[in-house]
């Protein structure tokens, strides 16, 4: 790990202090600092695992909760993560994990496989919600691809929701298979990072592939389900697009406008002309697929 990343680090692991001090009674903030003390100085692999697993008993499962100002300096302090929805144990292990002294890859690699071979639930939901703050981050695709396969729904989320890893790190095709998983289990897309930025052909036709076997299924699809298309679309775009506005479904409607928006401006302008109405309906009320995601998720 270089210097730079590492002030990063050091910067990072305070600010989960401050964050869990402030929200934990004496007692744990004792215990707490009593733990992560040797893990910063004189680290032993034994101490990681018995902190790792006696967090909760000693501080509880209570929701983490994060002011404005805390969002904002998270994300100051690693660009892309995102703390939403994590427990105070959560924060804690995390916190373990990013403390202990790794003296290389090698010694890093085996904590990890130990922690992940004995982790229970909320356990490896730590371990995949640190993927974006652990070193040797190219080390940890496979970690990564493990996680997604999972059918396990919080551990998938930790991967692959308010996580800037996979957009990161994985390839196009390990992407795409996580985003259509995605679909697949009913997730929330609005919360993947870099969704609108990764989007590419191959996943434009297995999305529309997708929302054909749905539709001759008798099912309906998500209206998120379009978002990922972006500039790309199979050559029935517009019908698939037509199919979503006949829908008449305010969502449904929305969402065909914003994925037209993304298209080729000259050859998607006889649609946006054809559904005036609701293109002016959707641009008027400022609605984004963040919007739609919202509602879509409530």
């Amino acid at each position: 790990m270089n210097s730079e990343l590492q002030v990063e680090k050091e910067a990072l692991i305070e600010f989960l202090k401050e964050l869990l001090i402030r929200q934990i009674d004496e007692p744990a903030k004792t215990w707490l600092l009593k733990k992560i003390e040797p893990l910063s100085h004189h680290p032993q692999p034994r101490d990681l695992y018995l902190t790792f697993s006696a967090v909760p008993r000693f501080l509880g499962k209570n929701k983490l909760q994060l002011s404005g100002e805390d969002i904002i300096r998270i994300n100051d302090l690693r660009e892309g993560l995102s703390l939403e929805g994590w427990t105070i144990p959560q924060a804690a292990r995390v916190l373990a994990l990013c403390s202990y002294q790794y003296s290389d890859a090698s010694s890093f690699l085996g904590l990890l496989d130990q922690l992940f071979s004995t982790a229970e639930v909320s356990e490896m939901v730590a371990l995949y919600s640190a993927l974006p703050v652990f070193p040797y981050p190219n080390m940890l695709k496979a970690r990564a691809s493990e996680g997604i396969r999972t059918n396990m729904s919080v551990v998938f989320d930790a991967v692959v929701l308010n996580n800037p890893y996979p957009c990161e790190y994985l390839d196009e095709a390990a992407w795409n298979q996580m985003v259509l998983k995605a679909l697949f289990m009913d997730r929330p897309l609005y919360k993947i990072q870099g969704l609108d930025q990764r989007s590419n052909q191959p996943l434009s036709e297995m999305i529309s592939n997708f929302a054909h076997e749905r539709w001759s299924a008798g099912r309906l699809t998500s209206p998120e389900l379009w978002r990922p298309i972006g500039k790309y679309g199979p050559n029935h775009i517009y019908q698939d697009l037509d199919k979503l506005i006949e829908m008449d479904h305010p969502d449904q409607q929305a969402a065909a406008i914003l994925a037209a928006n993304a298209l080729d401006p000259e050859q998607v302008r006889p649609f946006l002309i054809k559904h005036a109405s609701i293109a002016n309906k959707v641009s008027d009320n400022n609605i984004s697929w963040d919007d739609i995601g919202t509602r879509c998720n409530e």
